[in-house]
């Protein structure tokens, strides 16, 4: 290789390994110049040059870099979107550092979005590792995983693992996308954690009707006939509106407090013009009910949102829920994903499910650990007793 290419081996391997090596591009490569910092190219003995496999990563400062990517995906999903991450990453700095890996080999292309977390500043951890000496990477909040076209997963997989293991990635959880296939070529473990409900689209809107529960349709009979109005809007004139309602919401669900998100959360989600919208129904001129929706190019999400109490017997819920349908719908969206229970199939499963009665989808999470030694140290190093706890990774539950 050119003294332009900086190699790195795998932690692993020793240094007369030559099978499978991660290279980190450096400007001395002049046939290389053009690819952009940040990028990883892997090699192996059945590879030539010109069919190496790239990783490529993408830092939130560069924001239209990273969104000009994403955007590239014809059916990119919304929670790909540096906003997105950004907005988290801002809420709270124990999220991490978001990162978006672009991969790329032949025909195959696809990317992800990870949260990059240095270990050492886990309260388990801290003063015990060095700064920057580990780290472990988890999917944002909702749905993530490689988004894209991928044909040759035992290339993909090795590529991806050499990857990690050069940048002292430790492990990784992942929430996956409900619309790829990725967990079933995943190379870690693989879990069904919980259901969630998908409301397809793509059916005429009188068919649509028919397809909910009755108590749907009778519950948005009646809130049209109690006068209940709509309005939409992508700004934020009435987040104030929607913060009052949606915190009394948390505190009578008895939510975590990692769900009570501050003002400016909401606002940073908003700077995503072209991805987000507040939906509120209106009971003689007064908000009584909210719900954010995010949206990519196919789907649609019901992200966050509650309900004045007072106004129950109003039925605002299942009004509210059938007009943003009908928006998406008119948007030549496909999907509009309600999302799934409290953990379990509960009251609230089953209310989403009554919107969709064939829509009901599995969750899947996945664990992969890259470093296991290094791992089994991190968790003795903790203290943490793995034998007493479900949580991934366990040293840092």
């Amino acid at each position: 290789m050119s003294n332009g290419l900086n190699r790195r081996l795998p932690l692993n391997s020793p240094e007369s390994h030559e099978e499978e090596q991660v290279y980190v591009f450096s400007d001395g490569d002049e046939m290389l110049r053009k690819l952009p910092m940040n990028t990883f190219l892997y090699s192996s003995k059945e590879n030539t040059r010109h069919r190496m496999a790239i990783i490529t990563e993408f830092h939130i400062e560069d924001q239209e870099n990273w969104d000009s990517n994403v955007r590239s995906f014809p059916d990119y999903d919304v929670f790909y979107l540096s906003g997105y991450s950004r907005a988290f990453m801002l809420e709270n700095p124990q999220y991490g550092v978001p990162v978006l890996l672009v991969y790329s080999y032949e025909n195959d292309r696809a990317m992800n979005v990870v949260f990059k977390r240095d270990i050492s500043l886990d309260p388990h951890l801290q003063g015990k590792i060095r700064p920057g000496q580990y780290f472990d990477l988890i999917t944002p909040y909702g749905y993530g995983g490689f988004f894209g076209n991928i044909s040759d997963w035992r290339r993909f997989n090795e590529v991806y693992a050499a990857y990690c293991s050069s940048q002292h990635y430790i492990c990784e959880f992942v929430r996956f996308s409900l619309f790829t296939d990725y967990h079933q070529h995943y190379a870690g473990e693989v879990e069904a954690r919980t259901h969630n409900v998908v409301r397809s689209l793509t059916m005429p809107l009188d068919e649509m009707w028919m397809d909910f529960r009755q108590k749907v349709r009778k519950n948005v009979k009646k809130a049209q006939s109690n006068q209940l109005e709509i309005l939409i809007e992508s700004g934020t004139d009435h987040l104030n509106d929607f913060l009052k309602i949606y915190y009394v919401t948390m505190t009578r669900s008895e939510a975590n407090k990692s769900y009570y998100f501050s003002k400016d959360f909401f606002r940073t989600l908003a700077g995503m013009k072209d991805n987000i919208m507040f939906f509120y129904t209106l009971y003689e001129g007064r908000i009584i009910s909210a719900e954010l929706v995010l949206y990519g190019t196919e789907n649609c999400y019901s992200f966050l949102g509650g309900t004045d109490d007072n106004y129950f017997h109003l039925r605002p819920n299942d009004f509210l829920k059938y007009e943003i349908i009908k928006w998406a719908k008119e948007k030549g969206l496909k999907n509009f994903v309600l999302g799934g229970g409290y953990g379990s199939d509960d009251g609230i499963f089953q209310y989403k499910q009554a919107l969709a009665p064939h829509g009901v989808v599995d969750f899947f999470i996945g664990r992969n650990i890259f470093k296991q030694d290094i791992y089994d140290q991190l968790v003795k190093l903790s203290g943490v007793d793995a034998g007493n706890t479900t949580f991934f990774p366990v040293y840092r539950s």
